[in-house]
């Protein structure tokens, strides 16, 4: 065995290596991979017997030497890789191994180790099915709850066993007593002597494990250090002891629990996140949002108490340094706790916070995850309702919540139209913030960001950008140089993630399918993975297609205890995936997987009906425990589908490609139905980013991904391989950049000149330069798809520039130099210093000359119009052309829904709907021969189920994307033009000339983006309310009267509205929860407020009184109806007269004080004491 540090050190690098001993580890994990309770399937590969015995060994040994290098303070990088490589080891004998009388030692063992190697998600996956069955003692029991982070479950064990006095000196005493003394015969040799010894000593042993559990229990709880290093000396006492009488398993379970306790507290909140940060002014608002952060953190049904690996580096960025930041993790790593650090900060300063996500379907989790962690400590938070616009709700929302969530398409809308928005903003959170690209919409991005990052007050405000899929290289260079202002400290990188990853294939070979994985060198199969039957429903084999395989290997997942989640790279491939599910169930192929109370669902099935139909095909999914996920599913449908995801009610998911646009959902095993996308390879970034789903942190060891093959094999096995070896991040070239570029390479291929000089000349000379030209070789097809793309091309390059000189009132000889100015150490000019410095001149000529071309165009407050509408020339001059018409119908829709005629308004609306979905980029992607009877039942709040059953897919998406983003933001296009251009409308004869700025707009955007010409139902989901129906119900049975966000917090106080609130069919049955739930968000009660609040109590002392300063603890006593006090053990000091509440969910901190009294400190909501 090595001894020193040194030696210790060398020999865990080399028994970490992935060739040591015959590739050891990697032959356990293959074996564990296909293992089902120690045996092996049929055909699979031979492992030696002893394979058990060396991977025990091996574990337990490099255990030791992890514990003694820890022990001699060596080197806790190399100890924690052998605590790794330890679980690794233990966790392939005993995760699908064979029952035997020390599996759950060793599983525990497992777990400990993985915990000592800042792996506590893996410590909870270890132990989280098997806790109460398994065969632990008393104390590895407890310290099996403290890595499930079931704080409470341990405590009540410590307790119960208080009250059992098993380990009390007057028992211990009894039992010693009874053994007889030396000069008493016995007829059984002493062997049953013996015994009673060694149980008091185990008893003894125990308690003080227990004792010293309890206190590292209160000192987490309180935050003290002094009490913490008492409680782990207690244990290492408890481990001399155990090793001096040779009690093994007390020996071990001491060795952990001190090691475990010293580790957990060194990466806790407490330890971490500092009480006083560096440039911090408002310290004490810092220390209040702390304490209530860390004490709701800890009392939360998982207790979450440190920070993880991935975390440790980038919180003293977080918390202490006001710079940018790029904090750049693996999927489900823990980017979120850093951006709550980051926001805690800001909220300490008196600043409010804005959180871009990309889409909306994000935007409505990032809301609930901040609402968890936000709203005890009583912060609000808020999304945007709809997709671009500023409402008075929006406004309003701006005006009194702390956080808001947004797209960057809604927050740009709004910064163009009021910039002061961002006034006291201090912090701005760019999630999934590597959307830079070709797109529109990524091309929108980067110049947002650098608007914001020009703006005269981006001093004081912060910008942190978080990432899964950043690249290597210059590119990640330049990009967190470029938002972080060249800080040198600005990018915080961690390749960490909590569950690991596993990757195989599901190959079909005619009558079943083989499964082949990968661990290392090794590849473990099981060659009857899946085997084809013939349903009674049908005559065909199942599987039959590659859609059955997939479907087929996510219900074996399931059967093997885990979650499965089907990734589709086409989104028009998933709603199949649901009728071939209802299909397959209905012939007998596929059993029901929903396990409970259906009721679970019935808020889900409840908004599905209303917006799809009873027997919906997603619907009859839902029922048979498979979530169908995509961007065009209404919004508030899929907010509920999201939810049941988050409660783990559904094991299975089918999803489109939202989810590699950062949408949270995870699943033990990824399953990709195709490597393509409209016959292109997947972007390893994509790939990147769907992988990092499999492996649910606290629920999974490891993620599974795999590639069933159901048909071109040989194809198909190439193109895994590729795309599991291709590493690379996302492209993070300028979209600017590469937008000019793909103009100039069409213009190269026109005129025949590649020469700088003379396409600089060509496009700052010649205004058809920018006129589409069809390429001699080119087919009319081609030409046509080009002609598309170049118009998109330039409206893109129109947006940009206009976005970037604002509002357009600049003098055109000033053009090249403001120019130069904007784009000031922009992604752009840093990614073109890149390039040779002879091409500068013509991407900054392709700038000038279309900047020119605007400028010639069109008058200042023309401009100013298009930057506030968000549009380029060509959509500028058509709004231009039709503004006098699309004026006048703008102002009769909002007449006429305030003065609810709504025939009158829905033909305005209608009319107004015809000319803009004519003009780009309003026109949407399919436009239904009968969109006009949808939109005008979408009006008048009927539902759409007659519509939604000719063509599910294409009328969600239209209804979505048309009437929720296209038309409202068309209306708001027109609006803000109008105005920015003085716009007079037709005069009425005997009253003065009428602006737009005179007139009520609002309603028909709100109208539209709803679904309903009521003012107030509009506003009730504007505000968060997830059902239309509902809505619309609650206005024609209760008439209210408000018509503003205030009023209608206001409205939802009155007697009468909290009368039917306790009625649970209002609004309706179905639909009473999602009532409540929206009751609380909107008038913000206080009931999940927490506050510190401070009281004394006098005590019965059973004795003396502690010393002053003693921490102790306040338990309930339910059978005698009183208050106990105990010590940090849970050892009885005396009573207090008053009854704690058993409901409570704060955190009470107990002390005593001078003359015998107790101060009390509860962090919570004002719940402490039971009602009288």
């Amino acid at each position: 065995m090595p001894t020193g540090n040194e030696a210790i050190e060398s020999a865990v690098r080399t028994a970490t290596e992935g060739g040591f001993r015959g590739r050891l580890l990697a032959r356990g994990q293959a074996r564990s991979l296909i293992w089902r309770d120690g045996q092996l399937p049929p055909d699979a590969p031979n492992f030696a017997a002893q394979l058990s015995y060396d991977l025990l060994s091996y574990g337990y040994s490099l255990l030791d030497m992890g514990l003694r290098l820890l022990d001699g303070d060596g080197n806790p990088d190399v100890a924690r890789s052998a605590f790794e490589q330890a679980g690794e080891a233990l966790e392939s004998l005993v995760a699908h191994g064979a029952p035997n009388p020390d599996r759950d030692f060793h599983r525990f063992v497992a777990a400990a180790a993985y915990h000592l190697g800042r792996y506590s998600a893996r410590a909870y996956s270890m132990l989280r099915a098997t806790i109460d069955d398994a065969n632990l003692s008393r104390g590895e029991r407890c310290v099996a709850l403290l890595m499930l982070r079931d704080l409470d479950r341990a405590q009540q064990e410590i307790l119960e066993w208080r009250r059992e006095g098993s380990a009390e000196d007057g028992h211990l005493t009894e039992m010693l007593a009874a053994i007889p003394t030396g000069d008493e015969i016995t007829d059984d040799g002493g062997d049953d002597d013996e015994d009673v010894g060694a149980d008091v000593i185990d008893l003894a042993l125990t308690d003080n494990l227990l004792g010293a559990l309890a206190m590292a229990f209160l000192a987490l709880e309180r935050g003290d250090a002094e009490l913490m290093g008492q409680a782990v000396d207690r244990v290492d006492i408890g481990r001399e002891e155990a090793a001096g009488v040779s009690m093994v398993p007390q020996w071990w379970c001491h060795r952990l629990t001190a090691h475990l306790l010293r580790d957990l507290w060194d990466t806790s909140f407490h330890q971490r996140l500092p009480l006083s940060p560096n440039n911090l002014d408002n310290a004490e608002g810092w220390k209040q949002l702390r304490e209530l952060f860390v004490a709701s953190a800890i009392r939360r049904s998982r207790a979450e108490i440190e920070l993880w690996p991935s975390q440790l580096d980038a919180v003293e960025q977080a918390i202490s340094s006001n710079g940018n930041m790029v904090v750049s993790l693996p999927t489900s790593a823990g980017k979120t706790r850093v951006a709550e650090l980051c926001i805690l900060r800001a909220l300490a300063k008196g600043e409010r916070v804005v959180f871009v996500t990309p889409l909306r379907a994000l935007s409505a989790q990032t809301e609930v995850s901040l609402q968890k962690t936000l709203a005890p400590l009583g912060k609000t938070v808020s999304s945007l309702y709809g997709s671009i616009g500023v409402s008075e709700t929006d406004s309003s929302f701006f005006e009194d919540r702390d956080v808001i969530v947004a797209t960057p398409e809604k927050l740009d809308f709004a910064l163009r139209n009021d910039p002061s928005l961002l006034d006291d903003v201090g912090l701005v959170v760019l999630d999934e913030g590597h959307m830079i690209g070709l797109g529109e919409r990524e091309i929108r991005y980067e110049v947002q960001i650098q608007r914001l990052l020009r703006r005269s007050d981006a001093g004081s405000r912060r910008i942190v950008c978080l990432s899964a899929v950043l690249p290597d290289g210059d590119q990640l260079d330049d990009f967190c140089n470029w938002l972080t202002g060249d800080a040198k400290d600005g990018l915080i990188r961690k390749n960490w993630r909590p569950t690991r990853l596993r990757y195989g294939e599901v190959t079909w070979r005619g009558t079943h399918a083989r499964l082949d994985a990968r661990i290392g060198d090794e590849a473990p199969w099981v060659e009857n993975y899946i085997s084809g039957f013939v349903p009674k429903g049908r005559r065909t084999q199942f599987p039959r297609d590659q859609r059955e395989l997939c479907l087929a290997t996510a219900w074996r997942s399931v059967e093997e205890g885990q979650s499965a989640l089907i990734f589709c790279p086409l989104r028009r491939s998933v709603q199949p995936f649901a009728e071939a599910v209802v299909t397959l169930h209905r012939q007998g192929a596929l059993r029901s997987l929903f396990k409970g109370d259906k009721a679970v669902l019935a808020d889900a099935l409840a908004i599905g009906a209303e917006w799809l139909s009873p027997n919906h095909d997603l619907l009859k999914c839902l029922e048979l425990g498979v979530a169908v996920h995509h961007g065009a599913l209404p919004t508030p449908y899929r907010k509920e589908v999201e939810r049941l995801l988050r409660e783990g009610i559904l094991p299975v998911t089918i999803s489109s490609p939202t989810l590699a646009q950062g949408l949270n959902l995870s699943a033990s095993a990824v399953i990709f139905h195709g490597l393509k996308r409209n016959r292109k390879e997947l972007a390893s970034s994509e790939f990147r980013n769907i992988v990092g789903r499999a492996g649910r942190a606290y629920v999974d060891v490891e993620g599974l991904v795999l590639f069933p093959m159901y048909d071109n094999q040989m194809t198909g096995k190439a193109e895994w391989n590729a795309l599991i070896a291709n590493q690379a991040g996302h492209e993070m070239e300028s979209g600017l950049l590469r937008l000019i570029f793909t103009l100039l390479a069409r213009l190269a291929l026109r005129t025949g000149d590649k020469s700088v000089k003379g396409l600089s000349e060509y496009v700052l000379n010649n205004t058809s330069a920018w006129d589409f030209v069809r390429l001699r070789a080119e087919t009319a097809e081609a030409a046509a798809a080009g002609q598309v793309q170049w118009n998109s091309h330039l409206a893109s390059l129109d947006t940009a520039i206009l976005s970037l000189l604002s509002d357009g009132d600049v003098a055109e000889a000033d053009l090249e130099d403001a120019l130069d100015d904007v784009l000031n150490s922009s992604l752009f000019q840093r990614r073109l210093a890149r390039r040779r410095a002879n091409q500068h001149e013509v991407y900054r000529a392709v700038l000038l000359g279309r900047a020119k071309l605007i400028w010639a165009n069109s008058t200042p407050k023309q401009r100013k119009g298009y930057f506030l509408s968000g549009v380029g020339l060509t959509t500028g001059k058509a709004l231009d052309a039709n503004s006098p018409k699309l004026n006048q119908l703008l102002v009769e829709a909002n007449g006429a829904i305030l003065s609810k005629d709504d025939i009158k308004a829905i033909k305005a609306i209608t009319d107004f709907a015809k000319i803009v979905f004519a003009i780009v980029p309003f026109v949407p992607d399919n436009l239904p021969k009968n969109w006009k009877a949808i939109l005008d039942a979408w009006l008048r709040g009927q539902a759409l189920q007659s519509f939604v059953a000719e063509d599910q897919d294409s009328v969600l998406r239209f209804v979505e994307q048309g009437f929720v983003y296209m038309l409202p933001w068309a209306m708001e296009s027109v609006r803000v033009r109008g105005m920015a251009n003085g716009d007079i409308l037709a005069p009425t004869k005997g009253l003065p000339d009428t602006t737009l700025e005179d007139m009520e707009l609002g309603v028909a955007v709100a109208a539209v983006e709803t679904g309903s010409l009521d003012v107030r139902a509009a506003l009730i989901m504007r505000t968060g309310f997830a059902s239309r129906s509902a809505a619309i119900k609650i206005i024609a049975d209760m008439d209210p009267n408000f018509d503003s966000t205030q009023s209608l917090r206001r409205w939802l106080r009155i007697p009468e509205v909290r009368k039917a609130t306790e009625d649970e069919a209002f609004p309706t049955p179905e639909t009473h929860r999602l009532w409540l739930e929206y009751i609380q968000s909107v008038i913000r009660t206080s009931s999940a407020r927490w506050s510190a609040e401070q009281e004394v109590c006098d005590v019965t002392w059973t004795d003396d009184a502690p010393s002053e300063g003693t921490p102790l603890r306040l338990i309930e006593d339910e059978e005698d109806s009183q208050t106990i006090v105990t010590d940090a053990e849970f050892r009885p000091l005396g009573t207090v007269a008053r009854i704690l509440s058993p409901g409570r969910c704060g955190l009470l901190r107990t002390t005593v004080m001078k003359g015998g009294k107790v101060a009390l400190r509860y962090l919570g909501p004002d719940d402490l004491w039971a009602e009288v």
